[in-house]
């Protein structure tokens, strides 16, 4: 039914907490309706209206209240003890009606109190308790000053003790099962908590983890490639050297290797400061792009020195690569440093002799770029 359905939750636990409610009011007047009819207690039509009128507009005047969201001003919005108040307020006025069947009636404070425990706390359940108590003593009092017809005072104090004891064992377990689930709504809420927290410590841990990752990644790149120019550094050069001789000597392929000096660069470094040296060595970080083949490999080998490997190579190729390498470091721009700046490289290059070590092929390189910048630098020298 749309009058109990919306779009909030709790909003629609409320409105069906009081369908029920209201749907014992129906009930109530249904049983009132028959016994009237079967003249099972002598009340009049008058009396009998009286109390319906009285009874269905408190229930609309508690819809409205609960459906327009003023009851959310109070601290119950269900209005649930309201509700009970009013329901045991017209019962008490109906039992001080009728004798005959007041005994049956007591029954409807036990059924009012059990509606409580959908939201009721242990002091509303007492409170209740002490209500309804209260209220059927003032019945019996005033039954005791002017006695009506068939009133027998022992009886309607029996009927109050047993109505307290009732009222005292549904107050008991009402309280008890609203602790309960108190406590399970704690123990829930914890639970929810204690997910998110260890939801949001795993994801930590995660992030964490990637950074550690990420950490021990550039630890690796570190420990293999030159801070400066973004090349492999010596100890990595030298670990290729003799993993592409071992593979040269297997796949019966020549290696090409170019060991390169930039010349004169202490005197530049001397002149325009170190930033300017930087600069300059940082410049080679592009030779792998622009002169070699993808199978290359370029590494910085020490100070101004970067070595070449050739995997696969014949003179003619080594001797090409050897000159792009020149030009291309003859053309780089520095006028950032000095206005028409440029720099010279000299080179020494060899293939691989078959049988030849790594240690004895980079030595017979070096010799041969020690002979080219002291032949006047600016220069290649192959064997």
């Amino acid at each position: 039914m749309f009058l109990f359905n919306t779009h909030d939750p709790k909003q629609t636990t409320r409105l069906r907490r009081f369908l029920f409610g209201f749907s014992l009011y129906v009930v109530a007047f249904l049983i009132g309706l028959v016994s009237m009819y079967m003249d099972v207690e002598r009340i009049s039509w008058a009396e009998f209206w009286w109390v319906v009128l009285l009874g269905g507009s408190s229930q609309i005047g508690l819809f409205i209240a609960i459906r327009s969201r003023f009851s959310e001003r109070f601290h119950d919005p269900s209005l649930t003890l309201t509700q009970m108040l009013i329901g045991m307020g017209l019962l008490t006025y109906v039992i001080s009606l009728v004798q005959d069947v007041r005994g049956a009636l007591l029954n409807g404070y036990v059924m009012v109190v059990l509606f409580g425990s959908f939201n009721l706390k242990r002091r509303d359940y007492i409170f209740v308790t002490l209500f309804a108590m209260s209220a059927y003593a003032l019945v019996i009092l005033f039954d005791f000053l002017s006695p009506p017809p068939g009133f027998d005072v022992k009886v309607n104090l029996f009927q109050w003790v047993i109505l307290a004891f009732v009222m005292a064992i549904c107050t008991y377990i009402g309280s008890y099962l609203q602790d309960m689930r108190e406590g399970l709504k704690a123990s829930r809420d914890g639970l929810i908590a204690s997910h998110k927290e260890i939801t949001k410590r795993r994801d930590e841990i995660e992030s964490a983890h990637r950074e550690l990752q990420d950490a021990l990644r550039q630890l690796s790149q570190l420990a293999v490639r030159d801070d400066l120019t973004g090349l492999f550094n010596r100890k990595q050069f030298e670990q290729t050297l003799r993993a592409q001789v071992s593979l040269a000597r297997t796949s019966k392929t020549k290696l090409g290797l170019l060991v390169l000096d930039i010349d004169h660069f202490k005197s530049l470094n001397e002149k325009f400061g170190r930033d300017a040296g930087d600069k300059i060595l940082h410049a080679f970080s592009n030779v792998a792009r622009s002169c070699l083949r993808r199978t290359d490999y370029i590494a910085r080998f020490g100070g101004e020195e970067f070595a070449v490997l050739l995997p696969n190579a014949n003179e003619n190729s080594v001797r090409d690569c050897a000159e792009r390498i020149r030009d291309f470091v003859l053309n780089i721009n520095f006028d950032s440093i000095e206005p028409s700046l440029r720099i010279t490289v000299s080179l020494g290059g060899a293939l691989m002799d078959e049988d030849e070590d790594p240690d004895h092929l980079l030595q017979r390189v070096n010799h041969l770029l020690l002979t080219a910048k002291e032949a006047g630098r600016n220069r290649i020298l192959l064997a």
